[in-house]
């Protein structure tokens, strides 16, 4: 049974965020000090959460050195200060405001615009934890995993395909004087009869196949290009180039629903579950190279990336709905 949430400690969450902007926002005011540190002493939790939001954020480093001293100081607060908690909030409401407005109007541009400009070129395209599949002509079928979008070539041909983001799987109708192109970035997936993935990952690319055979060209490949049989894999760049090999039943697991992992580096493993997940997650270096093993089931993914962390015992600090960091 899942243990409910303390509201006190999610009170104290949201405050602890509230000032984390507010202390950025007026960094020398002696009033938003004075009113902080009241907060902070005014309850063992208060102080607790923010010694966890400073470890998750790193804020610290970030801010200007009057600051710095003030939050890492463990100043003790007369009791009776507490009876200030929180005034500055509403003298300064107009400021919290703005700043919280210019934050989202930034988020909203990060997030929105590259999905507009995408949306704009692609023929069918996925958004976040969502899963589609198209029927080509010739009974051939493309899945689209999360945050993918592919476009067909001229005239809608369904035989050439570019993937512009994300990942697909591609089963295909093999036909020797048609053949199935897959375009990213400066690579190119031809079948040789076949079922297999492809992601794209900037200008990189990673091909996996299930059944059958595949031959990828392009970047620092040799010219004749690398084929690739159910198993097999390939990871490729504009510089580099890597096979590897896995049981043929464990490729393209998110379309069975789930994230497989094999003694794999915990950021790797959130990467590929990042695409079904609503928030941004933020991992620290060290957490990030740790390794991971499991069967993580993509029904739940908040579920699954709770998981994940669990295996490394990693705290998780959620930072209202839009932002999780692990540590």
């Amino acid at each position: 049974m899942a243990t409910p949430p303390d509201p006190t400690r999610a009170r104290a969450e949201k405050d602890a965020t509230n000032w984390l902007i507010l202390l950025q926002e007026e960094p020398d005011d002696p009033s938003v000090q004075a009113d902080f540190q009241a907060w902070r002493a005014a309850s063992p939790v208060n102080d607790d959460v923010w010694r966890h939001t400073q470890k998750a954020m790193g804020i610290v480093a970030a801010l200007p050195a009057g600051n710095t001293g003030n939050w890492q100081a463990d100043h003790k607060v007369a009791a009776g200060a507490t009876k200030h908690r929180f005034p500055v909030f509403q003298s300064r409401r107009r400021t919290l405001v703005a700043g919280v407005m210019a934050l989202a109007a930034c988020a909203a541009l990060v997030v929105f615009l590259p999905d507009i400009t995408l949306r704009l070129r692609a023929d069918a395209m996925t958004g976040t934890a969502e899963r589609v599949t198209l029927t080509l002509p010739d009974g051939g079928t493309i899945t689209l995993a999360p945050s993918s979008a592919v476009t067909f070539g001229p005239g809608g041909d369904r035989r050439h395909v570019t993937l512009l983001a994300g990942e697909a799987l591609f089963s295909v109708v093999h036909d020797e004087k048609r053949p199935f192109l897959v375009r990213a970035g400066a690579f190119e997936t031809e079948d040789i009869g076949t079922l297999f993935d492809v992601s794209r990952q900037g200008e990189g690319l990673t091909v996996a196949v299930k059944a059958g055979q595949v031959r990828v060209r392009g970047g620092k490949l040799p010219p004749q290009g690398v084929d690739l049989s159910a198993g097999q894999m390939i990871t490729a760049d504009a510089a580099t180039f890597h096979t590897t090999e896995r049981p043929a039943d464990q490729m393209s697991a998110w379309a069975d629903g789930f994230v497989l992992a094999n003694d794999e580096p915990l950021g790797c493993v959130i990467e590929r579950l990042r695409p079904w997940l609503q928030t941004r997650v933020i991992i620290t270096p060290s957490l990030a190279r740790q390794p991971v093993s499991g069967a993580y089931s993509l029904a739940d993914p908040d579920a699954a990336l709770q998981a994940i962390a669990q295996a490394r015992q990693a705290n998780i600090r959620r930072l209202g709905p839009w932002m999780t960091v692990l540590y």
